[in-house]
């Protein structure tokens, strides 16, 4: 595993000005859903009950939200709003992952417009694959929201009942892994010219190293997160925005070393066989 870690960040230092692209589409949307989400939450905030809420204040406020998510035009205005830049993003991720699926495969010419090239060549395989993906991520909610919602509507009154719905939560993530691992790996052959089913077969016969780099980069990610989120609270101000836009830096770097780490390993596996 820690071979392919090794691998995976010598292909990241090799493609960074990709690093670099990532940073800035992640912090440009980032600073976009930011303005959205702060014009609908903090006027929603200033209705909050002061001083701090009894239980039945609580309740009453809850039970106002509610009524203003079914008849207020403004909440629908900001939904319409996100499920179009939901739709947007939708449109771009499979054309970021074609681009960075052809400059790994044409590791020698890094100096070039490879990614640009593989996101004009790539774009249909990952774009189908992309919809796949989504679809399949979302078939299981066919048997789980109906389980799950009454949970989390009675969970406003008691958060106790958040622990009734974990356990669906825990397999949703489970499956969701297994599928998005499957279809990178599906994603690696077709954008190599390789077998889509021998990269799955690899991603299957090597599921302990695939598994390991993937939660090793996931804990490592988790832990910055929790490191600059701390730092954040704790030194509020000028710092705690440096920080909070420097992360999104960071999360690119991490993303794309999962993604070069995976790699390392189909590239080492297919060359094998």
């Amino acid at each position: 595993m820690k071979f392919y870690l090794s691998e995976g960040f010598k292909l990241v230092k090799r493609h960074f000005l990709i690093v670099i692209f990532l940073f800035l589409y992640q912090l440009l949307w980032g600073v976009l859903l930011y303005k959205i989400v702060s014009s609908a939450v903090i006027p929603l905030l200033m209705r909050y009950p002061d001083p701090p809420p009894h239980e039945l204040s609580q309740i009453l406020f809850w039970l106002e939200g509610q009524i203003s998510l079914s008849t207020s035009s403004t909440v629908h205005e900001y939904v319409w709003l996100l499920v179009l830049m939901f739709i947007l993003r939708m449109l771009i991720t499979p054309l970021i992952r074609a681009g960075l699926f052809h400059s790994l495969h044409e590791d020698a010419s890094t100096r070039g417009f490879s990614f640009f090239r593989g996101t004009l060549k790539h774009w249909k395989k990952t774009s189908l694959l992309y919809l796949v993906e989504i679809i399949l991520l979302l078939l299981p909610a066919y048997w789980i929201l109906p389980k799950v919602l009454p949970i989390l509507m009675n969970a406003v009154y008691n958060q106790n009942l958040l622990l009734q719905a974990a356990p669906y939560v825990i397999l949703w993530i489970v499956y969701a892994y297994i599928i998005k691992q499957l279809l990178l790996y599906v994603q690696f052959g077709l954008t190599g010219s390789r077998s889509s089913l021998g990269a799955v077969w690899i991603c299957l016969r090597h599921a302990l190293p695939v598994t390991g780099v993937a939660l090793t980069l996931s804990t490592l990610a988790i832990l910055l997160f929790s490191a600059f989120t701390a730092v954040s609270l704790i030194w509020t101000g000028l710092l705690a925005l440096i920080l909070q836009q420097s992360y999104h830096l960071v999360r690119s770097l991490i993303n794309v070393w999962k993604i070069s780490s995976q790699f390392s390993i189909w590239r080492s596996n297919s060359e094998e066989t």
